[in-house]
């Protein structure tokens, strides 16, 4: 990766000073100096304010100066402009130095307002430390478009019905599956990665279709609860549970599924 970082300068000021002689023509008072202030960049951007520099140019014959020719009139009346027209450097100079303090403000303050809600509400600490989180990881790494009917043949009889009824938008040949059972509980999980042709409005009808799905195929009778859960391409897009649902459509906290794993049977490997 390359990086672009250096000192680069810009023309901040233009006066006239007075009482001077040109040394080159000897013409009184032609000088016009010039003043740059150079500044460090990264990318361009400027980070931090440098170091001003003069030029004076003459403005009969044509010929420039730079700081260190200035004779001893020069400088003094140089001296005299700036305490009367003092150069003022513009904010642009510094004005990546002030993004990035502006950014570790925020990245700060959001970081002590996270310890701060953790410190005042334990539940929440212990929630990201819930090991069912990691469950839940592990089925979703189980999704999978080719189903064996020995391992998950409710997802098979699912896959069925929802090609069957969903009509167009999806190409239901890619749709990856899979379901699992816990005691009076199913968790039926979806991946449709080619959501884009669907709004965000209408994509809970995939949550309606699931649901008429699973009323009419022969699974376990005991069941009673079910969470579902459909992922998008790159996130959980919507979820429902018999407590709780979020069908927006775009993002949904997949989180809301946890409760179908129960506390008390998490294997003690999950705890590592």
């Amino acid at each position: 990766m390359l990086f672009f970082f250096g000192s680069r300068s810009s023309k901040i000021k233009k006066r006239k000073i007075r009482k001077t002689y040109c040394p080159n023509c000897e013409t009184k008072d032609s000088f016009l100096v010039s003043t740059f202030g150079k500044y460090f960049h990264f990318f361009w951007i400027p980070i931090i304010p440098l170091f001003k520099t003069h030029v004076a140019e003459c403005s009969h014959c044509k010929i420039s100066y730079s700081k260190f020719q200035f004779t001893p009139e020069m400088n003094a009346a140089l001296q005299k402009e700036n305490d009367i027209n003092p150069v003022k450097r513009p904010i642009w100079h510094g004005c990546g130095c002030i993004i990035l303090v502006s950014f570790f403000a925020v990245v700060l303050s959001i970081s002590f307002y996270g310890v701060y809600q953790r410190a005042n509400n334990p539940e929440a600490s212990n929630v990201e430390k819930d090991p069912r989180k990691k469950l839940l990881a592990n089925d979703l790494d189980k999704l999978s478009s080719i189903l064996l009917k020995s391992k998950d043949s409710v997802s098979i009889a699912l896959k069925q019905c929802v090609t069957y009824d969903i009509e167009s938008g999806i190409d239901t040949k890619k749709i990856e599956y899979f379901s699992k059972v816990n005691e009076d509980k199913i968790l039926v999980l979806l991946r449709i990665k080619d959501l884009k042709n669907i709004s965000a409005k209408e994509r809970k009808v995939i949550i309606d279709i699931v649901e008429d799905c699973l009323k009419v195929i022969p699974y376990h009778n005991h069941i009673q609860k079910q969470y579902i859960g459909v992922e998008g391409k790159w996130n959980t897009v919507l979820v429902k549970t018999p407590t709780d649902s979020d069908l927006g459509g775009r993002f949904a906290d997949k989180n809301k599924l946890l409760s179908f794993y129960d506390k008390t049977k998490i294997p003690l490997d999950s705890l590592k």
